[in-house]
């Protein structure tokens, strides 16, 4: 018996691999975009500071956690991005489709991305993971997506984030509900059928 059920053009359809190209396209130029155009740390406010446009990188892990790790985050990303090929594989029937899609957008824009050293604004990028500070070379995830947060709340401002970031958090969401609402309708066909 296959472990695989669908061969592999059939999960990932021609449809669906050229939304994710698309997707991880946009995701690399709006991180291009801002690093020729921002220095470190320099902020655009929009909204009255409500939402801001701030270059940072993240170096570790999402949200920033564990930071000065690329070379672990890198790995441990490929790992992931591997046992997601696979279980989608192996459970293509589970979740929606476009969420499995948005989460791939995701991964594969922030995996990209941490192979590419950014240089001083209106120098490009190289390709690379090491990088000289003194030449205002940085690595690392590109963050720029930055929103303030409610003053009740212990952060000043929720950590900076990015469009492969958002596809990843959309992508769950309609995953978590796509997969909660079949576990309900086979719960229903189960009580309907005794």
């Amino acid at each position: 018996m296959p472990v695989f059920k669908k061969s592999f053009w059939e999960v990932f359809r021609p449809s669906y691999l050229i939304f994710i190209a698309i997707g991880v396209f946009i995701d690399l130029l709006s991180k291009y975009l801002i690093v020729q155009n921002f220095k470190f740390h320099d902020g655009l406010d929009v909204f009255g500071g409500v939402f801001r446009i701030t270059l940072t990188f993240n170096t570790g892990y999402v949200f920033g956690l564990f930071q000065d790790n690329l070379l672990p985050s890198i790995i441990t990303t490929g790992i992931a991005i591997i046992i997601l090929f696979i279980y989608r594989l192996a459970f293509h029937d589970q979740g929606n489709a476009w969420g499995w899609n948005l989460v791939l957008v995701g991964a594969f824009g922030n995996f990209i991305d941490k192979f590419f050293v950014k240089m001083p604004p209106g120098r490009g990028i190289k390709f690379g993971i090491t990088t000289n500070l003194a030449k205002g070379e940085y690595a690392g995830v590109v963050d720029f997506l930055d929103f303030d947060w409610p003053d009740f709340l212990y952060f000043e401002r929720w950590p900076a984030f990015n469009f492969a970031d958002s596809c990843i958090s959309v992508g769950l969401v309609i995953l978590i509900i796509s997969m909660h609402l079949e576990e309900r309708r086979k719960a229903k066909e189960g009580i309907h059928e005794n």
